[in-house]
């Protein structure tokens, strides 16, 4: 493994084993909603920052652009980490283990190292430009199956009612009569490394934010996924409704018929 994501893993680890440890001591059933709001937003920032605080430790001259604390810049045309502590808030929230942590590594604009955990159940999803990617330790690959009829195939809801949210509710209503099962497990990072290792054979995600897109994307290219948008364009920024499938798959998914 190489030493920037190895790091990165290390720091994710660290703060997830904290997150658990605050969500034992948390009683969220005798808490207000207030007590509940201050409680997430003070495991979001004190992690996000505990994280970058171990990143920069070593490399104290790169650039960390953390979801709740924002950019910190460093020197010029340094690296530029990107931290998120949860993603899917909504989960964890209400105590569903599929929340993740997330670090991405950009060097001269491209993603080069992403780490993707799941503290609750030790899912750790790593990979690093051009050296594949790994599920702890293990390494893996999106599957083969050619047929949607014999996919699982993850999803996330739209957000918004307007005409792009309503076709994306379209389309995911379209994959209910397509598909062998589909399943939304709420976080779109572990979604995406889901179809890299092969639990789901592909995910149609909606508002994809960067933090997912860059790390996902890498360990979902690493593991030989595809991903595009709904048109079928492999460019794609953040906030985007994208597909990201195993290669026979893309093309049925785009349900152009």
């Amino acid at each position: 493994m190489q030493p920037m994501v190895n790091l990165a893993l290390r720091a994710a680890r660290n703060a997830g084993q904290d997150l658990v440890r605050r969500l034992d001591r948390f009683d969220s059933y005798q808490s207000t909603d207030q007590e509940k709001a201050k409680f997430i937003a003070d495991c979001t920032i004190g992690l996000e920052k505990s994280i970058i605080f171990e990143l920069k430790k070593s490399y104290p001259e790169h650039s960390f652009n953390g979801r709740e604390t924002g950019l910190n810049s460093g020197s010029e045309k340094q690296p530029v980490w990107h931290i998120c502590v949860i993603d899917d808030i909504a989960n964890f929230r209400v105590g569903i283990p599929a929340f993740a942590i997330i670090v991405g590594c950009q060097i001269n604009g491209k993603t080069e190292h992403a780490v993707i955990t799941n503290p609750i159940n030790g899912d750790e999803f790593t990979a690093s430009r051009g050296r594949g990617a790994q599920l702890s330790g293990r390494r893996i690959r999106c599957g083969n199956i050619n047929n949607l009829a014999d996919a699982i195939v993850g999803y996330t809801q739209p957000v918004g009612v307007g005409e792009e949210a309503y076709a994306q509710r379209e389309r995911i209503m379209k994959l209910m009569s397509k598909t062998y099962e589909l399943r939304n497990i709420g976080s779109n990072a572990l979604s995406i490394a889901y179809v890299a290792a092969d639990r789901f054979q592909a995910v149609v995600l909606s508002n994809v934010d960067e933090f997912s897109l860059l790390a996902g994307g890498l360990i979902a290219s690493e593991a030989g996924c595809l991903m595009s948008d709904m048109n079928g364009e492999p460019r794609i920024r953040q906030g985007a409704n994208l597909i990201v499938s195993n290669p026979r798959l893309l093309k049925s998914l785009l349900l152009k018929d």
